[in-house]
């Protein structure tokens, strides 16, 4: 049998998950996509794939418009209201609404325009390697071991779908 480090706990409370610090994370190409994470997967020991609890303030982004070629991932919203923006379309969402994303999938994004947090699980693949494509900036991200590369459309010699 298996045994999970010490540190790692398979059950977390609910007071155990408020306990966990927020993380701000501001995206690489956007410091106005700020989530504040807590990272649920990473204190149960999970390591193939990633869960964590977000809070997005009023007025922010929780990333790039982008699509993964390879990661997949997905949203439950907990609480709160925001728009979702997949493909061309704009969608409003809101507390028990999901969203689940497979690789090479439409551009997608989420907003919050509202005055209250909105508050959603978000997870996905942890593969060691990823790209994902920033279609509006004209941008890749190489992700390999857990290090990203990012580089211009430009500079790519196969044309890229937008």
């Amino acid at each position: 049998m298996t045994k999970e480090p010490a540190h790692f706990r398979p059950l977390l409370r609910a007071a155990e998950i408020e306990a966990i610090p927020e993380e701000a994370r501001v995206h690489a190409l956007d410091s106005s996509s700020v989530r504040h994470t807590r990272s649920l997967g990473d204190a149960t020991g999970l390591s193939s794939i990633g869960i964590h609890r977000v809070r997005l303030t009023p007025g922010r982004t929780s990333s790039v418009y982008h699509f993964h070629h390879h990661d997949e991932e997905w949203i439950y919203v907990l609480s709160g209201r925001g728009v979702a923006e997949i493909g061309d379309e704009k969608f409003e969402i809101g507390t028990g609404d999901f969203m689940g994303f497979v690789a090479g999938s439409l551009p997608h994004n989420l907003v919050n325009p509202n005055a209250e947090d909105l508050v959603y699980l978000v997870g996905g693949n942890r593969l060691l390697y990823d790209v994902c494509d920033y279609p509006r900036l004209r941008k890749r991200r190489y992700r390999v071991n857990g290090k990203n590369e990012y580089v211009d459309w430009d500079t790519l010699d196969k044309p890229v779908r937008k």
